[in-house]
């Protein structure tokens, strides 16, 4: 197995943003040889580490009693307990906390509905996907409840992707710029791996909401020993080495250049990087090919 692609010097290519695009708070950015790379993915595989999942049970704080306050208005005040979100308003790097704590991608739109991403599996039937923010009118946290699940894939890497409605009384509230970041200005198209940033509510290492960054790479040859895993960026999913968590998954990735070009769905934790470990996520392109337009910032020129 050979790493190829973007195996850069990522404060060289975070450094350069490119004309047209609206400079972003960068976060810090791993480095890691090809080699290191190569050999914490082999030990991995033989360790027989597999993908997981990075959603996490809703928080304890929000019980039936807020869920029920919630359900008769649609907004409703925080619990006490709740921790201070890093965002306002609805939009990419919001944190959703029920049915399960995970992270809210980009917007999209189609006609005039808007919608705003997560993965897949985070969203649960019928169930109301219910966000923790801040009013954009100021004051204390609050919880809001979107619309309907519009758009749902639960099949593995690259294959996991899910559109949740935002209400038409909540257009208000939505802002496209990516939290914490900056972007997403446009759609990264291309196959070849990049530096990546994003914004996620991890446990422990993002709760409130942290900038953090990756690098992208690909394998050579595809060692074929987990099934269902890609280890390049292709029409369906990328892979990278990022500081990653439990409650990441949904969350916003763009390339050190501002253009969106994926979520973030599953990780594997694995010796030779760490902190970091490696993740996966499915193309925003799995999303607009199904005839939505993802809503770049308006910060973007």
């Amino acid at each position: 197995m050979r790493v190829r692609g973007a195996i850069v010097a990522l404060a060289a290519a975070f450094g350069t943003l490119g004309a047209g695009t609206v400079a972003a708070t960068e976060p810090s950015a791993p480095k890691f040889t090809s080699a290191e790379i190569q050999a914490a993915v082999a030990k991995a595989l033989a360790s027989g580490a597999k993908p997981q999942e990075l959603r996490r049970a809703r928080p304890a704080w929000f019980t039936e009693e807020a869920e029920q306050s919630l359900a008769a208005t649609g907004v409703a005040a925080a619990p006490v307990d709740a921790p201070l979100p890093g965002e306002v308003g609805i939009r990419p790097g919001s944190w959703m906390i029920s049915p399960f704590w995970c992270t809210m991608n980009f917007i999209f739109q189609k006609g005039g509905t808007l919608a705003i991403g997560t993965a897949g599996h985070c969203v649960d039937g019928n169930e109301p996907v219910v966000l923790l923010t801040a009013a954009p009118t100021g004051g204390n946290p609050v919880l809001v409840e979107l619309g309907r699940v519009l758009l749902k894939r639960d099949a593995g890497i690259g294959k996991d992707y899910a559109l949740v409605e935002v209400p038409p009384e909540r257009h208000d509230w939505v802002f496209p710029t990516l939290a914490g970041v900056g972007g997403p200005c446009g759609t990264y198209t291309e196959n070849t791996p990049q530096p990546v940033a994003h914004y996620g509510h991890g446990v422990g290492v993002g709760t409130g909401g942290t900038p953090r960054a990756g690098m992208g790479f690909a394998l050579e040859d595809d060692p074929g020993l987990v099934r269902g895993v890609d280890w390049d960026w292709d029409a369906d999913s990328i892979v990278w080495a990022g500081l990653i968590n439990g409650g990441d998954s949904g969350s916003a990735v763009r390339i050190g250049q501002l253009p969106a070009v994926s979520n973030l769905t599953h990780g594997i934790g694995i010796t030779g990087l760490e902190p970091s470990a490696v993740a996966w996520g499915t193309r925003v392109t799995t999303v607009t090919n199904r005839g939505w337009s993802l809503v770049s910032s308006p910060l973007c020129v």
